[in-house]
This record gives C-alpha cells, structure tokens and sequence, in this order.
C-alpha cells in the first residue's frame, strides 16, 4: 500500500490511539497494529482494529477510568 499523503511505503508497525471522554476522561490505547509510512510517518490503521480499539476505549470509559494507559495486545 502506498501512502495516501505523500506516495510512501507504508510498513507494518504500531500507533497510539487517545480517546477523549468530555473534558475529564483519556484513555490512551497503546501498540495498536498499523500501518506506518517510511517516508512521512503517516498511520493507517485497519477498520477492524479501529473497533476493537474504540470498543476497549468504550468499556475503560464505562469502568469509570479518567486516566487510563491500556495496552492493545492484553485488551483485545
């Protein structure tokens, strides 16, 4: 896959996703598979992961987390 911002490799790799709850709550998901662009830094990340990754957000916000580091490889 070519970058869609500059015309890159992107590569497998990993990003950090934060997901902001009102002014009060950040659940930031860590190590979310993805793809990077070698050339720019560009993240890409798969809609099925998105899911996942808003799903763990959505369950730590129900939980009552207000700060909360969540890892994606243990929560998904």
């Amino acid at each position: 896959m070519k970058c869609p911002m500059c015309k890159g490799i992107m590569k497998s790799g990993k990003t950090t996703l934060p997901y902001e709850f009102g002014d009060d709550r950040l659940i930031v998901i860590k190590s979310v598979p993805a793809l990077v662009c070698e050339q720019c830094g560009e993240v890409f990340v798969d809609t099925s992961v998105a899911r996942i990754a808003e799903d763990i957000a959505m369950t730590s916000e129900k939980e009552g987390v207000t700060l909360g580091f969540v890892e994606y490889r243990d929560a998904a």
